[in-house]
């Protein structure tokens, strides 16, 4: 299957620079975020929520919230696409998922689950989305519903220890 119809569209493709490697000769963890960030501004694009909807709207996303998995190492060179998934929406936020992928092959190299709060940005303070953008995301939303839940969606983080098992 492809990874679009099980992950959802894809947001952004690149390729690792050299200026992201770190002296573990791997990508540095903030360029994962950055990868992440740059697929979230298309995604918002997409809806028409990105610049343009700040300069004439006033209103803009600032991220809350988020939980970032690392699983894969990516090196110099490698491509790499990123997967989004809208997860849930309300007059104010958006909660969505996802996942950056070497492009060539099936593993997963990290995940980012995040929300997004909708602001105006002359208040700085919370804002609801006008009826007709809440429609297209609603319809967005209703259209990610395809994808499979994610299976790192809401973890936590803490050292996982085996349980013991009760003296008797």
């Amino acid at each position: 299957m492809p990874k679009e119809k099980k992950y959802g569209p894809v947001f952004l493709e690149s390729t690792v620079r050299e200026e992201w490697i770190d002296y573990n000769g791997h990508m540095n963890m903030a360029y994962y975020i950055l990868l992440f960030d740059q697929a979230l501004t298309n995604f918002l694009e997409s809806l028409d929520l990105g610049v343009n909807y700040l300069q004439q709207s006033g209103k803009s996303m600032f991220a809350l919230e988020n939980h970032v998995t690392y699983q894969h190492e990516l090196k110099l060179d490698d491509p790499v696409c990123v997967h989004f998934q809208l997860l849930d929406v309300d007059s104010k936020f958006i909660h969505y998922f996802m996942r950056l992928f070497h492009k060539n092959t099936p593993q997963i190299s990290a995940t980012l689950e995040q929300i997004s709060l909708h602001v105006d940005m002359e208040s700085r303070m919370p804002a609801r989305f006008s009826p007709e953008t809440m429609t297209n995301l609603l319809q967005c939303l209703d259209d990610h519903k395809q994808y499979e839940k994610p299976r790192e969606l809401g973890r936590s983080i803490n050292i996982r220890r085996p349980k013991t098992k009760a003296k008797s």
